[in-house]
């Protein structure tokens, strides 16, 4: 091999790495993985797997940041927003109802199917902790065609030295936790309260979370957290928590905070105001915003 072919092959094998790194690493299921479908996304090729009637099922280890980008596919004609639905189900024990509704978006071309035209992409996050787990992604009955899954595993990232604790625009006073002898604040969020934060890229937006427990509330819970960037929905994040045992809330003796939890948002170049808010109605989680 000459030294140019070689330096060529070394350029390309670090782009992909990069990329690779960028974006996350493409996880295969165990199953049907002969059902794929490629779809040509901005001239770039994706592999996607339609959930049929078996499902499809993933054996994942963690810690890890388990992405699951979903597409609906329609007849071309159909332009309007289309609703889709399917569940998660972690370690055959937790199910998660996933629910989107987006627009038609044009210009994506199916290689098998040259008919169809597909939604715009919902993206679903949840973080798994060390060990091994099985998630299966289940058919939703009333889905007159198969979710199209793309399923992408990310480690999590340092925040390194160059960190930003940001507050919200418009926010009640903060929260006082103390965590290790320390009193560190936190802010109120939830369907009720939604927060909004203000960030300039490029850069990542990590949002830290604790649910906030009552005494009727059980020692394990779950939440969501749902993200936008104007009408652009950044993801929905799940999560499931339990009481801690070595953290409390300043003047709040009948509220413990759950242990906590993290989600980030790539930020591109310029300035964006991000909505944050809980999904789940009567439940408030306590949060705090770096960005590095």
């Amino acid at each position: 091999m000459s030294q140019t072919v070689y330096y060529k092959f070394v350029i390309l094998f670090l782009v992909f790495i990069a990329i690779s790194d960028l974006n996350g690493k493409l996880l295969r299921p165990s199953n049907n993985r002969k059902d794929k479908e490629i779809l040509l996304i901005n001239s770039k090729r994706r592999v996607y797997y339609p959930i049929k009637d078996t499902g499809l099922v993933y054996n994942v280890s963690g810690p890890n940041r388990i992405e699951f980008i979903s597409r609906y596919p329609v007849l071309r004609k159909k332009k309007k927003s289309h609703s889709y639905s399917y569940n998660i189900v972690l370690n055959k024990t937790d199910t998660i109802d996933v629910n989107h509704k987006y627009k038609v978006q044009s210009k994506i071309k199916s290689v098998q199917h040259p008919k169809h035209s597909y939604t715009y992409s919902g993206n679903y996050f949840i973080n798994i902790p060390k060990g091994q787990h099985t998630i299966e992604l289940i058919k939703i009955e009333r889905s007159k065609y198969p979710v199209l899954m793309r399923v992408l595993s990310k480690e999590f990232e340092s925040l390194g030295k160059k960190q930003k604790v940001l507050n919200p625009m418009i926010h009640k006073d903060g929260v006082l936790l103390n965590i290790s002898g320390k009193k560190v604040q936190y802010f109120e969020c939830s369907n009720e309260i939604p927060l909004q934060v203000k960030a300039s890229g490029p850069s990542t937006l990590r949002i830290l979370s604790r649910l906030q427990f009552s005494e009727i509330m059980g020692s394990e819970e779950s939440y969501r957290i749902h993200v936008m960037n104007g009408k652009k929905v950044e993801g929905t994040f799940y999560f499931n928590t339990e009481r801690s045992s070595s953290s409390s809330i300043d003047n709040r003796s009948d509220k413990v905070p759950g242990k906590w939890r993290s989600c980030e948002i790539k930020i591109p170049k310029g300035s964006y105001t991000y909505n944050i808010e809980i999904s789940d109605k009567g439940k408030t989680i306590l949060t705090r915003f770096i960005l590095y």
